[in-house]
């Protein structure tokens, strides 16, 4: 039987970023989306020394690429950040389809 100590769970504020997070990850660990709004992927963590390790850097990397800046997780009931790479506030869905010039009033 699984215990709640053998998982990470990761918030995530939408359901495509969940999916995303939780495809990645299944491909070497157990993990599902568990819980919507907020959007929680768990993913269970393995009985090698440096699992969680992999497991977290494996998240850093995809947050980076996501250019999300930073992942709230819980492990054993205490919340944590996770923090890389920097936000690209031109990937987000309520700046594509503008014009050019209410684009540049939004980043400087």
């Amino acid at each position: 039987m699984l215990d709640w100590s053998d998982q990470v769970h990761f918030e995530l504020s939408d359901r495509t970023s969940a999916t995303r997070l939780a495809r990645r990850l299944g491909n070497a660990w157990a993990a599902a989306l568990v819980f919507v709004d907020p959007y929680v992927v768990a993913a269970l963590v393995g009985v090698k020394p440096n699992d969680l390790a992999a497991l977290l850097r494996e998240v850093e990397a995809w947050v980076e690429e996501e250019s999300m800046c930073a992942i709230r997780f819980i492990l054993d009931d205490r919340v944590y950040v996770l923090e890389a790479g920097t936000a690209d506030w031109a990937r987000h869905p309520w700046v594509e389809g503008r014009d050019e010039s209410s684009q540049q009033s939004l980043t400087g």
